[in-house]
């Protein structure tokens, strides 16, 4: 048994082991992540003349209630 525990094989299971748990990770992130993303689209769009309307404004604050929205769902769904 001690021949298959080489510091080695060691490295390579916790490498695996933190992959599968990066990805579990993500996965549950993924739709609070999408609307970060969608964020950066609207204040990029917004602020492509240099200056932010007040209906950009409104935009993003509403894009900004959807990222609050999306991490809210990801604690309260479970109780």
């Amino acid at each position: 048994m001690m021949e298959w525990l080489t510091w080695g094989n060691g490295a390579y299971l916790i490498a695996i082991v933190l992959g599968g748990v990066a990805t579990l990770v993500a996965t549950k992130y993924k739709p609070a992540l999408k609307e970060l993303k969608e964020v950066a689209q609207k204040y990029n769009e917004a602020m492509k003349d240099g200056k932010m309307s007040v209906k950009e404004k409104q935009e993003l604050a509403k894009e900004c209630m959807d990222v609050v929205s999306a991490v809210l769902k990801l604690f309260v769904w479970r109780w």
